[in-house]
């Protein structure tokens, strides 16, 4: 076996005993209740907002979201197959690591659709672009709920400095736009210069804002997305209110919530686990903990299961779809590179 592959095995044993070990240690310690978790899937008025939550948003928005970005980058893309292709990732980010794993199958397919060279580099940026895309609907979504409830959180330290948190990357976010939007004179433009510098993480920022820069002549398709993710975002933190409410009703202060959503959000995109199992668990814990909340890892804990589920369904149409198109290896480890 190549010393890649070694190391590769290595890393992935290491990434699932951290994961057992964070939900083993959860469960033993109460922080996790296994008998409530089972009464919550046993309850319509549980199981029925998880489905029109996880139905409506990743499915529907998260669908338009991407078809619209297909659709400015000048690529041909039915509403149809790039709702199929949504599904396939939804099943590939639970059978791979992380909460982005599906984001390589969809390059892959969408990748392979296009004749053209330049139509596949812009394709392959439209998968990058609609995470970047989420997460900063995400912060600005985090960021409006968080001012509407000022007066609540700037009460406690704790929730003041997350705020200013949030209120910062969602400045640094509207910065990095408008850099975005500037006109250069005979294409010199310094930022793209300065990241073209080989240094970590700089290759993905490049293709982050030269994805964005593709949309510079389409400024309403791009915030018409943004705008998406927003309200995408927004009925998953409802819905995670909701839970806490119901498992909580005596304790839990959903105006606290906005404070931390984003930040244990993000959290679960760390690639160590499917759908950011364990990660997300311990973060969640850590931050309803920071600003007074309870059960951050019992909520989570349902939040997650139920979409999973959802997303393990989705193997009908990567089944259907891999008889006429399977995936390849080399497809996979090429596409991963470039998506990261």
């Amino acid at each position: 076996m190549p010393q890649q592959k070694i190391k590769r095995v290595g890393l992935n044993i290491s990434k699932l005993l951290l994961v057992g070990g964070l939900l083993y240690w959860m469960v033993t310690t109460g922080k996790i209740d296994v008998d409530q978790m089972f009464k919550a899937f046993s309850d319509p008025s549980i199981v029925i907002p998880a489905i029109v939550v996880w139905l409506f948003g990743p499915v529907v928005i998260g669908t338009l979201r991407w078809w619209m970005l297909l659709k400015g980058a000048n690529l041909e893309c039915s509403w149809m197959k790039a709702l199929r292709l949504q599904l396939i990732g939804f099943f590939f980010n639970t059978a791979m690591p992380g909460a982005v794993g599906g984001d390589i199958v969809k390059a892959i397919y969408i990748v392979k659709d296009q004749p053209r060279p330049s139509g596949k580099t812009s394709a392959l940026l439209t998968v990058l672009l609609d995470r970047i895309v989420g997460l900063i609907g995400l912060f600005a979504m985090g960021a409006a709920a968080a001012i509407y409830n000022a007066d609540v959180l700037l009460a406690n330290s704790a929730t003041q400095s997350l705020l200013k948190g949030l209120v910062l990357v969602f400045v640094m976010s509207l910065v990095f736009l408008g850099l975005v939007f500037i006109k250069y004179k005979n294409g010199n433009d310094p930022f793209r210069r300065f990241l073209q510098r080989d240094l970590p993480a700089f290759k993905t920022l490049l293709g982050i804002y030269d994805a964005l820069r593709n949309y510079q002549t389409k400024p309403l398709l791009l915030f018409g997305t943004i705008g998406l993710s927003m309200v995408m975002q927004l009925f998953f933190m409802i819905f995670m209110g909701y839970l806490g409410s119901k498992l909580y009703p005596d304790a839990f202060d959903v105006t606290l919530l906005p404070a931390v959503f984003p930040f244990g959000i993000l959290v679960t995109a760390v690639p160590i686990a499917p759908g950011g199992l364990g990660v997300g668990h311990a973060a969640f814990e850590k931050l309803f903990h920071i600003v007074g909340l309870p059960g951050g890892a019992n909520i989570f804990n349902i939040y997650a299961l139920s979409q999973l589920c959802l997303n393990l369904l989705c193997f009908i149409p990567y089944l259907l779809t891999m008889r006429n198109a399977p995936i390849q290896s080399s497809d996979l480890a090429l596409e991963s590179d470039q998506l990261t």
